[in-house]
């Protein structure tokens, strides 16, 4: 059947993503022969995933039945993805194989070089590396308190990611309340210019539940401090204040910072209406 005759997507240009082989490839096949101009976006050979299932022996067209059973290996594990791989129809020694690895690698970046060492000829080292920069780079600059790990074992469902991925998640929680990665070539589809990218999004939903469970009290529960300040305030003084207000957020007071205006008393019983209980000046001369 002409698929023409069905319906035309002549002068259109259609956007397939995960299209280097299996679904995506069928879809930009039929989309083609409608009349689209087909612009391909699939993972790059290069990437952890595709590299360790190589080196295990997977034919290449199965990689995408690969990952969605590896990607169930926190439900049931790694004899349950051995047991599915087999069902599947890959060889036993093949199974063996790149679950062996996974056994072997551990989550920093001892992990990383073990896969850089291990995976050679199938593994771009730059890869390798970037993914150990990352790491390092997290580490030495965080401010809060989270570990970062190296899971070869995540895969995202969504196959327009050029470099890697990660999800966020809570250890008290079963699943992940965030994740994202890098996509280079997305956007340069629809403008016509290679821009790089990195994003991600977020499960509101469970990060609401996981505050509800915690008691979290929302802002609008804290203490609430105005600051007045006098117009042409020194750099020096304002130095002073804002160190003051950050001090002061840190131990929970929200603080706003406004200009003192002619009419200070109105000013103050608007800031009152607003839920300010505490209003502090700051003057010139007293700085």
């Amino acid at each position: 059947m002409d698929m023409k005759n069905l319906f035309s997507l002549e002068g259109k240009v259609a956007l397939v993503t995960g299209a280097a082989y299996g679904i995506g490839f069928a879809i930009a096949e039929a989309y083609a022969k409608a009349g689209a101009k087909i612009a391909f976006n699939c993972r790059s050979t290069e990437h952890m995933e595709k590299a360790m299932a190589a080196y295990s022996g997977f034919p290449e067209e199965s990689y995408d039945t690969v990952f969605i059973i590896l990607d169930k290996m926190d439900k049931i594990g790694f004899e349950g993805v051995a047991k599915e791989l087999e069902e599947a129809g890959f060889a036993k020694e093949s199974v063996e194989k790149y679950l062996k690895m996974f056994e072997e690698i551990t989550p920093d970046t001892a992990g990383v070089e073990y896969c850089r060492e291990k995976l050679e000829g199938f593994l771009d080292k730059e890869y390798a590396d970037g993914l150990k920069t990352i790491i390092d780079s997290v580490n030495a600059v965080k401010t809060a308190e989270f570990k970062i790990a190296f899971d070869p074992t995540l895969v995202r469902g969504m196959s327009y990611y050029t470099g890697p991925i990660f999800e966020i998640a809570m250890d008290e929680y079963g699943g992940s309340v965030g994740g994202g990665g890098r996509y280079d070539e997305m956007i340069g589809k629809f403008t016509g210019n290679q821009t790089c990218a990195c994003g991600f999004s977020i499960g509101f939903e469970r990060i609401v539940m996981l505050l509800l469970e915690r008691d979290y009290q929302i802002p609008g529960a804290q203490k609430k401090k105005a600051y007045l300040i006098e117009k042409n305030m020194p750099a020096e003084g304002m130095q002073k204040i804002i160190q003051q207000a950050t001090k002061e957020r840190s131990e929970g007071t929200a603080i706003n910072i406004a200009v003192m205006k002619k009419n200070k008393k109105f000013q103050k019983e608007q800031l009152a209406s607003e839920g300010y209980t505490e209003i502090e000046e700051f003057f010139v001369d007293k700085m």
